[in-house]
């Protein structure tokens, strides 16, 4: 999904230059919803910030907004390119040193620096104890300092109506190899009590879903670059992409017909924030 954090079964949607492209695609689709999670649990201005699994840098330049010039943020990625990128990206936008990257697997990250506020976005359901990672990042986190963290579930059963098998079956392609590498698709309903595991206080969690009803929605191109994103391990997990699909650039055009064709309504994965305040 969005990060490339550490975790056992590895990160299925791998490091290329496609997919560096789905996750600005991403990056653009959940920026709204991040960004409410970030406010509801509290970042303001002059905080300051450590990101999870940074990726492009999405989550990082959207809380370096937030937190403004007196505040910091560091994104933090094992990924060194595109980390670089991301630095590029916050450069050509004007943020000044008050916005870092740096190139770390998350399990080796140490720093000297506490911070206001610790988040990450699809970072949790990638890591083998995500509990275990939440624990761990609270020593780098000020008193009364904030975890919040933005995950996802996309498990739902007839995600379209009337119905479109097509997109159906690759949202269920989509969960199904989640499954096969050992990361949970439906990590968003897991939050609570992962924080609860962590020994933390039970968190704020919201949700919500993302709905496409015509073809200048990004919802269905999301969906057709993930799965081109993660084509290369289908067929180790025993998967393929429905018939008459292939994982080359007619991909996201093929669901589009599919799906407006219809006059089909299709939702998306569900979203979840969830938020605390350590002791």
């Amino acid at each position: 999904m969005d990060e490339h954090p550490t975790q056992a079964a590895g990160y299925v949607l791998g490091a290329t230059d496609l997919e560096h492209q789905r996750l600005m695609l991403q990056g653009r689709i959940l920026r709204p919803a991040t960004e409410r999670f970030l406010r509801l649990s509290g970042l303001t201005p002059g905080m300051s910030v450590l990101d999870l699994g940074s990726g492009m840098g999405d989550v990082s330049l959207l809380a370096a907004e937030i937190v403004g010039p007196r505040g910091r943020v560091l994104g933090v990625d094992r990924d060194p390119v595109a980390t670089e990128k991301a630095r590029g990206r916050a450069r050509s936008e004007g943020f000044g040193t008050g916005l870092g990257f740096e190139v770390a697997e998350l399990d080796e990250f140490d720093t000297a620096e506490r911070f206001d506020a610790v988040v990450g976005r699809y970072v949790l359901l990638y890591q083998k104890d995500p509990a275990d990672l939440l624990r761990r990042f609270t020593r780098f986190l000020r008193p009364g300092g904030i975890l919040m963290f933005h995950e996802v579930d996309f498990t739902g059963h007839n995600p379209s109506w009337p119905p479109s098998p097509l997109w159906d079956a690759c949202n269920q392609l989509l969960s199904d190899v989640y499954l096969a590498t050992g990361t949970p698709p439906d990590f968003g309903r897991r939050l609570n009590r992962t924080f609860l595991d962590a020994g933390l206080p039970a968190p704020g969690v919201v949700c919500e879903a993302l709905v496409a009803t015509g073809p200048h929605s990004p919802l269905v191109p999301w969906l057709a670059y993930t799965l081109r994103s993660v084509a290369p391990v289908l067929a180790q997990a025993g998967l393929s992409l429905p018939e008459g699909l292939t994982a080359d650039d007619t991909l996201p055009q093929r669901l589009a017909e599919a799906v407006w064709e219809q006059g089909s309504q299709v939702l998306g994965a569900l979203q979840y924030g969830a938020w605390t305040r350590v002791p």
